[in-house]
Order: structure tokens, then sequence, then C-alpha cells
């Protein structure tokens, strides 16, 4: 067995479902961990902050356009239910806990989505609708209480050949639904392969973690491997918008984690090896003319290596240092000033 979770930025429409099942089909057994459909969630927070029902008709016409192409009436039916649950909870004081409840039929929906889909395709799939993390407290930002959520799985049956979850979501040990941050649904995937000692696959919409910001610089590339304490490190200055707790279940465990697209070659895996090279740099804020970066991997706390970064950067200030990473302010605008990047020697070959 071993868990895949599917991004929202990849669930837009029959393509992606299409590209999905080929990612999917030749697996033995897998558990799938779903996002809510490509902003979505965006789209109920709007209605939440607006009071617009019209936006929640528009999430739900969505929805029922793309699931005309494979009908099922169970999906069908519970897409309606869901539906009058968001506008009866619309209706509520906008409250941290009411606002997480509305927020978890994103997930919801996309289970219906994806299932219905499969289905239709003849795949031997099933599927989990409530949240089954066991969470504090902490609407908005929940996070895993690891004993209970272990006895849950155990009360879990995975008996068909795919079963669908929906990640981002939890429930306090009183009921309450709680949503784990955004990129919940990569540490909703993590915690599942923790508790179940299986793979993890993150799919998204580009081939895994790459050297830069690919939208900054064209030629960014994929780093085939990444240690945890480094992903750990990436996921708390924003690099693949994870969330910062998506690897912290992995700290102690062997699962393998492989990150990976949709639409294109290339993948990272996510390994215990400390190899010391530069993995990639963040652009983690611009203040005025000035560029906060942040460098990230093994060695960087060796004084030639910090020392070749800062001479080949020029004038800069130094922000932090510690074992995988450098924070660096840097003073040239960064778009004019590029060429000082392909200067410090970073990637492994």
């Amino acid at each position: 067995m071993h868990v895949v979770k599917v991004g929202g930025s990849i669930l837009k429409g029959s393509d992606d479902l299409a590209l999905i099942r080929n990612k999917i089909e030749a697996c033995e057994k897998c558990i799938i961990v779903t996002s809510a459909m490509r902003n979505v969630t965006n789209n109920l927070i709007e209605a939440i902050n607006t009071r617009n029902t019209g936006i929640i008709d528009t999430i739900f016409t969505r929805h029922m356009e793309l699931m005309n192409n494979f009908y099922d009436k169970d999906s069908y039916f519970n897409l309606l239910a869901f539906k009058n649950d968001v506008l009866n909870n619309l209706l509520r004081p906008d409250t941290p806990e009411n606002r997480d409840l509305i927020l978890s039929y994103g997930e919801k929906m996309a289970v219906m989505v994806l299932y219905s889909y499969l289905k239709h395709h003849g795949l031997d799939v099933d599927y989990y609708i409530e949240p089954f993390i066991v969470t504090d407290d902490n609407f908005g930002d929940a996070s895993c209480l690891y004993k209970y959520t272990e006895e849950n799985l155990k009360n879990m049956e995975f008996k068909h050949k795919i079963t669908i979850v929906p990640g981002f979501t939890g429930k306090t040990l009183s009921g309450k639904v709680t949503t784990l941050g955004r990129g919940g649904s990569d540490y909703t995937a993590v915690l599942l392969g923790r508790f179940l000692h299986c793979s993890v696959r993150l799919i998204t919409d580009v081939p895994g973690i790459m050297t830069y910001d690919p939208k900054v610089f064209p030629d960014a590339r994929t780093l085939p491997e990444v240690s945890i304490k480094e992903a750990i490190k990436m996921s708390y200055v924003g690099v693949k918008n994870f969330n910062y707790k998506t690897f912290s279940p992995a700290i102690d465990s062997d699962i393998e984690i492989t990150i990976e697209s949709l639409y294109e070659e290339g993948k990272t895996v996510i390994t215990h090896n400390e190899i010391k090279t530069i993995k990639c740099i963040a652009l983690t804020g611009t203040y005025g003319n000035k560029n906060m970066l942040v460098f990230i991997g093994h060695g960087l706390s060796e004084v030639d290596t910090s020392s070749q970064i800062l001479n080949a950067i020029g004038k800069t200030h130094l922000y932090h240092l510690d074992d995988t990473s450098l924070s660096v302010i840097m003073d040239e605008d960064l778009e004019k000033n590029k060429r000082y990047l392909s200067e410090v020697p970073l990637w492994t070959k």
C-alpha cells in the first residue's frame, strides 16, 4: 500500500482527472488524499467573508457540471446535501470553529468528484468522507494528536484497491471539525504514511522541489534528492507552499516521500541523507530595493561555504546562519542581478 496526495492545483477538469487515473491505475493498493479543487478553498473563504451565497452556487455548479460527464447518483445527492450544509452554516456567526467547518466541504466535494470519476472508469474504489485525523482545537492551524489518530486508523478498513480520503481537515476529540492550515493535505498524506508504514507520493503541478521559484527564474531545475531536515527548513520559508508541519511526521520514520508532477517528468525524493551541497534559494520577501534570500542546504555553517556565497553575491548583510540555511538581505535588485546567483557554487551534480 502507498499514499498518493492529489493537490488542488491539478484538480481542474476532466483532462486532469484522466491524468490522475493514469498515475494511480497501476497501483496495487493506494489511499488517495485529495485537496479541494483548484481555487475552491479561496472561494469558500470569500463566501464566508462576504456572506455571498451566490459564490456557493457557483462552486457547486462547477462540481455538478464536471460530474455530468460521469454521473453517480450517490455522489450527486451527497453534493446537494453538502451545498445545503454550507449555506446553512454560512448563516451562523463567523467563528474560527464555523469557518473550519465550512472550509472542510471543499475536500468533501473533491472526494465525491474523484470517487465518481474512478468508479465510472471501472476501478475498485471506495471513500471515507469524514476527517480521520484527530487534532487539537487550534482551529485554522490544527496539529495532529498522534496517539488518538493512530487508534482511529486502526478502526478504518482499506479493503478496496483505491480508497479516497479528504486532506486538510481533522476533528477534535469532541468531534468538532478543524483545518490543518494551508497546504494541510500534504501534512495529511505524510501522517498517513507514518501511521500505515507506507510510501507517500505528493502529486502537484511542478516536477518536485526546484532550485528556484520557476516563476522568477526560468532556468530552475528539479532537485533529485532533499534531506528531511532541508525539506522542513524549506517548508518554513515557503518553498513550494508547503505547510510548515508537512514533513515533521517523517523525522523519526523511514517512509519514502516523493514529490512529482502530474504533467511532466521529474521528481524529488525526501531522504535522511545529509549531503553537503546547497539545494535551493528561496525568495522570502522584497523590502524596497532589497530582497531577502534564504540559501538552503547542509554545510552552510562551514565558513568556506558561507563566505563563497557572500562573496559571489556582493553587497549583503548577514541575517541568519544555521546548519541548513543562510538568510541574506541582498541590496541589489534581484531581477537585474540574477548573474550573482549563477556564480554561487550551489547544486548537486
